[in-house]
């Protein structure tokens, strides 16, 4: 569905893109997403919240690393580019539980990256567009 990229003109595209992703999604499913700072990480996980039929407002958690939400099926925000790649956060064990994980920066959590279900990649284009690609 994105081998070749999804242009996503507006930020409510993205958010849009992410819900359509997000339906697809299973209990257990650990997703990577890579790209730069500020290109739209966490909004495409607000709408991947909207398809797990989280009300709650979605936030980055750059500062809290984690943050969880209740909906039809949970979901685990985290937000590792503060971490160095050493810290051991027990993620694991929120994800054996029933929810979904969206992990930013997965490079920096070692416990975490072997077990990635799917990694997209959002990239910025010069006109303000972003792509998104399925890894």
């Amino acid at each position: 569905m994105l081998a070749r990229g999804v242009v996503c003109l507006t930020e409510e595209d993205l958010v849009a893109l992410g819900e359509v992703f997000g339906e697809l999604l299973c209990d257990g499913d650990i997703i990577a997403l890579h790209g730069d700072l500020g290109v739209g990480k966490t909004t495409f996980t607000k709408g991947i919240a909207r398809a797990l039929r989280i009300a709650e407002p979605v936030t980055s958690p750059t500062f809290s690393i984690m943050a969880q939400y209740s909906g039809a099926m949970n979901l685990v925000h985290i937000d590792a580019y503060r971490l160095d790649g050493r810290e051991y956060l027990g993620v694991l064990e929120y994800v054996r539980g029933p929810c979904v994980v969206v992990a930013e920066w997965v490079e920096n959590l070692p416990e975490l990256r072997g077990n990635v279900t799917r990694n997209i990649r959002i990239a910025a284009k010069n006109n303000g567009e972003r792509c998104v690609y399925l890894m």
